[in-house]
C-alpha cells in the first residue's frame, strides 16, 4: 500500500438488525465499496428469525436452527459489529451514542430498529409478563416456565394478548408444545370480532378451528385495559387470572426515535420519503417497522415490506455517498403470508387467495430455511482454514498471534552484546516478563515493559481495552504495581475525522482499563501505517524481595492456571467468520479479564514462581520457567481449562498463524501423540501460571474463584530434572 492512499473515506452506521439491514449486509458482502467502512450496532449478537420462532417454540426446530449469527455474518461481510443499544442519535453532529463507549461518528446512518412491545403489566414487576419483542427473550422466558412445569406439574394459565398473525402462530405453537401438560390452559384475547382481522375470513376460520381443536379458549371483541401481577383486566370489567401473559399486540415506535429529536408522526414512527431518507435529514435513512412512508402512510408495519426495502436501502445509501440519483421504494400490491398452524400444516394468504395444507407448511419451511442459509458465511471463507503453506499463506493473526516466533527471538537476543549495568537488576539475559531497574538504592525497584501488536479485532475500543490488559499482565506476572503508561498507536491511512474517531476509541478503551487499574496514561506516540496496531510502554513499582520470578520453581509444587486457553485459535476463527456468537461472547469476556486480582492473591500467599501465558503458548512459557529453574514438569491433559469453541475450531483446521512456530518445542514434550493443540496456542490476554505448595493449593483456588477466575485449575506439578534438559511430561489422568 502506498503512503497517503486513503483506506477509509466515509463511514456508514447501521442501527438495528431488522430484515432491511440483513439484506443490506448480505449485499455488502457480495459487493463492498472501497473506502467505505460500515459499523453495525445491535443490542444482541444473535437474533432468532421471526418467521421460524413458532417452529422453535412448538419443538419442530432447535434454537440454533432459527438463529442468525450476527458475529459471523458481520465478519464475513467485512462489517464491524458493535453489540449495544443506541441511546441517542445526534443527526446534526452525526454521532450515535452507545453506552460504555465513545459516540460513533457517521457520514450516513440507517435505522432498522423495528417496533417495540407495550405490555400493560411491567415485566420487571412480574416475570410472567412477556413482551413479544425481543423474540430471543420471549423464547427464553417461555422455555423457562415450560421446563419448570415439566419438572413440577401444576395448574398453569397462559394468556396471549392479541390475535393477529403473531398471536395466532404463538398460540398454536404453545398449544402443541404444552399438549402433554394436562393442567395447562391457554387463552387468546383479541379486540376485533375475529382472529386475524387483517387477513381473509377463511384464514381466520382455519386458525380458529385449529385453536378450538387444541382446547384453546378464544375471546374476541375483548380488550385488555390493565392488570397487575397474575391478573389481567378486560374492557368489560372481567378479570382473568393467569400465570403468564404474552403481549402479541401491535408494536409501538421505539423511544430512540423521539428521544433523538427526529421527525416522527403522531404515533412516534419516523417520517420517511420514498427514497427511504428521513424527512429533513437526507443523510439519515430508515426502513422496516420503525417508519411511516409519507407516500404510503396506510402501509402496515411488518417485515414483508422490510425485506423488499433492503435492496433499495443498499442502492440508495451507495448512491448518496457517490452523489448519484436515488430510486424510490414502491411497496408491492400483494404480499404472501405463510402462517404455521403447528400441526404439520400452514395457512397461506396472497391478496384474496387463501390456502392451507401440509404442502403449504413444506413450502414455508423451504422459504424460511433458504432465507436463513443466505446469511451463512460463504464456503470459500471456511476454505481459508487450511494449514499454512508457502504457496497459500493464511491471513496473519493479530494480538499475540502476531509475535515474532520464540526461536527467532532467542537467536537474536543471544547474538546481542548488551553491556552490564548495576542498575539493571533483571534485563535481557534473565528472560523475565519485564525489566527491573534499581533507580533509588535500597528503595522500590522500577519494573518496565513494552507490548505492541497488530489489531486482533475490528473494534478499536475493544482493541484498546485488550491491549491495555495484555500489557499490564507483564507487570502483574512479576508482582509489580503499575504506575504509568505510554501509548504507541498506528492508525490506517484515512481522512482526518475517521482517524480522529479511531484514535479516540482506541485510547478511550485503554483509559477505561487504566482507570479501573489505577494507572495513569501519561503520553504516547502515533503514526500512520497499513493497518491498525496498538501497544503500551508501562512502568510499575515493586519491592525486590517480593518479585515473582520464572526461576523460582520448586520440586513438588502444583501448577495452577488462572484462565482458560484458546484465544489464538478462536480469534483466528473469528477472522475467518467461523467463530459462533456464543463462543465470541466468552472470548471477549475472557479477553477483558485482568490478571490484577490473581497477582494480588498470589502475593498474599507469598508465592514467588509466576509467568503469564501469552504469545509462546503454555508450552513455550512453561519451558521458560523450567529452563530458568532447572526442573521438569508434569501436565494433566484433562485438567487444562479451555475456552468453549477452541476444540471445534481446531477440528476445522483453524489455528493461529504462530501455532506452527510454537510447536517447534514439541521435541521437549513427552507422553502423548498427537500433542494437544492447546500446548502451542498463543494467548492474547492470557492468564497467570503459578507454582503453589500442595498445602496452599486449595486456598489459592478458592480465592481465585471467589475473585472471578472461575476456570482456575491445577494443571500439573513440578518434578525433578531428568537428563540434561528440562521437559514437559503429559499424563492423560492424575
Amino acid at each position: 500500500m502506498k503512503r497517503g492512499e486513503a483506506v477509509f473515506q466515509k463511514t456508514v452506521v447501521l442501527v438495528g438488525a431488522g430484515n432491511s439491514h440483513l439484506v443490506f449486509v448480505r449485499r455488502w458482502r457480495m459487493r463492498p465499496v472501497p473506502g467505505v467502512a460500515v459499523i453495525w450496532i445491535n443490542t444482541q449478537d444473535t437474533i432468532p428469525y421471526s418467521a421460524m420462532t413458532p417452529a422453535c417454540l412448538n419443538g419442530e426446530a432447535a434454537r440454533e436452527e432459527i438463529t442468525i449469527d450476527l458475529v459471523r455474518l458481520a465478519r464475513s461481510a467485512g462489517i464491524r459489529l458493535v453489540v449495544g443499544a443506541a441511546e441517542r442519535i445526534d443527526p446534526v453532529e452525526r454521532l450515535v451514542h452507545v453506552p460504555d463507549r465513545p459516540p460513533l461518528r457517521f457520514d450516513v446512518l440507517s435505522l432498522n430498529v423495528g417496533s417495540v412491545s407495550r405490555p400493560l403489566v411491567d415485566p420487571v414487576q412480574w416475570e410472567g409478563s412477556i413482551p413479544l419483542r425481543p423474540l430471543g427473550r420471549l423464547l427464553d422466558r417461555c422455555e423457562a416456565w415450560i421446563a419448570r412445569l415439566e419438572k413440577q406439574p401444576r395448574p398453569f394459565h397462559c394468556v396471549v394478548v392479541g390475535g393477529g398473525a403473531s398471536g395466532c402462530e404463538l398460540s398454536a405453537a404453545l398449544a402443541r408444545r404444552c399438549e402433554h401438560l394436562p393442567r395447562f390452559r391457554l387463552t387468546v384475547v383479541e379486540a376485533h370480532e375475529r382472529l386475524l382481522p387483517r387477513f381473509p375470513s377463511w384464514a381466520s376460520a382455519r386458525f380458529t378451528q385449529r385453536l378450538s381443536e387444541a382446547g384453546v379458549t378464544v375471546l374476541t371483541q375483548c380488550r385488555v385495559v390493565g392488570g397487575s401481577p397474575g391478573r389481567l383486566v378486560l374492557d368489560d370489567g372481567q378479570e382473568l387470572e393467569c400465570d403468564a401473559a404474552i403481549w402479541a399486540t401491535p408494536g409501538v415506535a421505539p423511544p430512540l426515535l423521539r428521544n433523538s429529536g427526529l421527525p416522527v408522526d403522531a404515533e412516534g414512527f419516523l417520517r420517511v420519503h420514498s427514497t427511504l431518507q428521513v424527512e429533513q435529514f437526507p443523510h439519515l435513512f430508515a426502513a422496516g417497522d420503525c417508519i411511516t412512508l409519507l407516500d404510503h402512510p396506510e402501509l402496515p408495519h411488518n417485515g414483508v415490506y422490510a425485506v423488499r426495502q433492503g435492496p433499495v436501502l443498499y442502492d440508495n445509501i451507495l448512491s448518496y455517498l457517490q452523489k448519484r440519483p436515488l430510486r424510490s421504494f414502491r411497496p408491492q400490491r400483494r404480499c404472501l403470508y405463510l402462517l404455521n398452524l403447528s400441526n404439520g400444516q400452514a395457512v397461506g394468504s396472497y391478496g384474496r387467495w387463501t390456502f392451507s395444507g401440509r404442502w403449504v407448511r413444506r413450502w414455508k419451511e423451504r422459504i424460511d430455511r433458504r432465507w436463513l442459509m443466505s446469511f451463512e458465511p460463504p464456503a470459500s471463507m471456511a476454505a481459508s482454514a487450511v494449514p499454512e503453506t508457502e504457496e497459500s499463506p493464511l491471513m496473519r493473526c493479530g494480538g499475540c498471534g502476531a509475535k515474532v516466533p520464540g526461536h527467532v527471538l532467542h537467536k537474536v537476543l543471544s547474538r546481542l552484546e548488551v553491556p552490564r549495568d548495576p542498575r539493571i537488576l533483571l534485563g535481557l539475559s534473565e528472560g523475565e516478563d519485564a525489566a527491573v531497574l534499581q533507580v533509588v538504592p535500597d528503595g522500590p525497584v522500577h519494573v518496565q515493559t513494552v507490548d505492541y501488536f497488530r489489531a486482533f479485532t475490528d473494534d478499536p475500543y475493544l482493541l484498546g481495552q485488550g491491549a491495555a490488559i495484555h500489557a499490564l499482565s507483564d507487570l502483574y506476572a512479576m508482582n509489580a504495581v503499575p504506575l504509568a503508561a505510554l501509548a504507541i498507536a498506528t492508525l490506517p491511512f484515512a481522512r482526518g475525522p475517521i482517524q480522529e474517531q479511531m484514535l479516540h476509541e482506541l485510547l478511550a478503551g485503554a483509559q477505561s482499563i487504566f482507570t479501573a487499574e489505577e494507572v495513569v496514561l501519561a503520553g504516547g506516540h502515533t503514526t500512520e501505517g497499513p493497518e491498525l496496531a496498538l501497544g503500551f510502554a508501562l512502568t510499575g513499582l515493586a519491592q525486590p524481595s517480593a518479585l515473582f520470578r520464572k526461576n523460582a520453581l520448586q520440586v513438588g509444587h502444583n501448577l495452577v492456571l488462572t484462565k482458560p486457553l484458546g484465544t489464538g485459535a478462536l480469534w483466528a476463527a473469528w477472522m475467518r467468520s467461523a467463530c459462533p456468537a456464543r463462543h465470541w461472547r466468552e472470548l471477549v469476556q475472557h479477553t477483558l479479564q485482568s490478571n490484577r486480582a490473581a497477582a494480588r492473591i498470589a502475593a498474599g500467599l507469598n508465592l514467588r514462581a509466576c509467568t503469564d501465558i501469552t504469545g509462546f503458548g503454555l508450552a513455550g512459557h512453561l519451558l521458560e520457567m523450567l529452563d530458568a529453574s532447572r526442573l521438569s514438569a508434569r501436565l494433566f491433559i484433562h485438567r487444562v481449562p479451555l475456552l468453549e469453541g477452541f476444540e471445534m475450531a481446531v477440528r476445522q483446521g483453524i489455528v493461529s498463524t504462530l501455532h506452527a512456530d510454537n510447536a517447534k518445542w514439541e521435541c521437549r514434550i513427552h507422553g502423548s501423540a498427537p500433542l494437544p493443540s492447546w500446548l502451542f496456542d498463543p494467548q492474547t490476554c492470557g492468564g497467570l501460571l503459578l507454582a503453589v505448595p500442595p498445602d496452599q493449593t486449595d486456598d489459592l483456588l478458592a480465592q481465585l474463584r471467589a475473585a472471578g477466575y472461575l476456570h482456575a485449575a491445577v494443571i500439573g506439578q513440578t518434578i525433578p530434572l531428568q537428563g540434561t534438559a528440562p521437559h514437559i511430561e503429559l499424563l492423560a489422568s492424575t
